[in-house]
Formats: structure tokens, sequence, C-alpha cells
């Protein structure tokens, strides 16, 4: 994992250095996006999954010391444990260049 930074298909996973906030939602399970055609999933499992927002930023960090797994059921159907615990992560949408010249979000 190359400069900590994890794609999974439309989304992207980049390391921060900033602290969990403490009123951070907690979780299991976080759906980082859903897939617009298909209905599936980026799913980011854990023990403790925390997410908040700051502004239109969107930040996830697992807790606890096992990596947290991302699935998808088209990327990756089995779970990779890939994601640090105790590092936060900015949530990127990925967005793609069309042929009429404007940018649009990557849609699986």
């Amino acid at each position: 994992m190359e400069n900590g930074q994890i794609r999974q298909g439309d989304i992207l996973l980049i390391p921060v250095a900033m602290q969990r906030p403490a009123d951070a939602r907690l979780t299991g399970e976080l759906v980082l996006a859903e897939g617009e055609i298909t209905g599936h999933a980026h799913r980011l499992r854990a023990a403790e999954v925390y997410e908040w927002h700051t502004g239109d930023q969107r930040y996830v960090m697992v807790g606890g010391s096992a990596p947290g797994t991302l699935s998808h059921e088209d990327h990756d159907p089995a779970p990779a444990p890939v994601v640090e615990p105790g590092v936060a992560y900015r949530v990127v949408p990925q967005q793609e260049w069309d042929l009429e010249g404007q940018w649009r979000q990557v849609r699986d």
C-alpha cells in the first residue's frame, strides 16, 4: 500500500493527519459508496468503524488493533484487510472525464 492510499473501484481513501472527534459515529459496518447501476456497495467492516464529517468532507477510522476490511460484490467479493487501525482516512468519491468535456462521478 504505497503512500497509504487505498483505492477500490470508485472510492479512494487518503490517510490524513487528524484526530477522531469525540462525536464520531461508531458502527461495525459502513457503506462507503453504493452502486447506482448494480446496487452493489463498497463496505468497510471492523469491530469499530468511526465516521464523521468536517464541512463537506467525509472521514473514517477503524478502531482497535485489527485492520478493517473492504469488500465489494464486483471488485473484491472476499473482504480485504487493508484499512489500517488508528489512521484517519478522507473518503474521496472518484471522478472521470467524459467525452462531452465534463467531470462526473464514477458509477458502477
